[in-house]
């Protein structure tokens, strides 16, 4: 029954979410917005690299290889869109003075 007792005491990880209940949500948040962006960006990414493939094994077949180019175009337009989601983050960063991405939602002074 002292087993983990006898090993020491029981710490929290490195990274772990622990504090007040605004620094822990305000921690989610910005961990999922992470999470988000880079799932999105690497989903466009394979997708975009699927539809080169798939223009590629076409070969003479018109209507694979417009299907291809449309998933290329709307693989590139996934990307674009997410770069322009990272930069309007990082604008209202700057304009209003707050960090959404590194490191909560803290107000910083001028």
């Amino acid at each position: 029954m002292n087993l983990l007792a006898q090993i020491g005491p029981i710490t929290p990880p490195d990274g772990a979410v622990t504090g007040d209940p605004e620094t822990v949500i305000a921690s989610i948040i910005k961990n999922g917005i992470s999470l988000l962006l880079i799932a999105a960006f690497v989903i466009a990414l394979i997708w975009t690299i699927i539809a080169g493939l798939s223009f590629i094994f076409a070969g003479g077949d018109e209507k694979g290889i417009a299907s291809a180019w449309a998933r290329i175009y709307w693989g590139l337009i996934g990307m674009v869109v997410v770069v322009g989601s990272f930069a309007i983050i990082k604008l209202v960063e700057t304009f209003f003075g707050v960090s959404v991405l590194t490191g909560g939602f803290h107000l910083t002074s001028p």
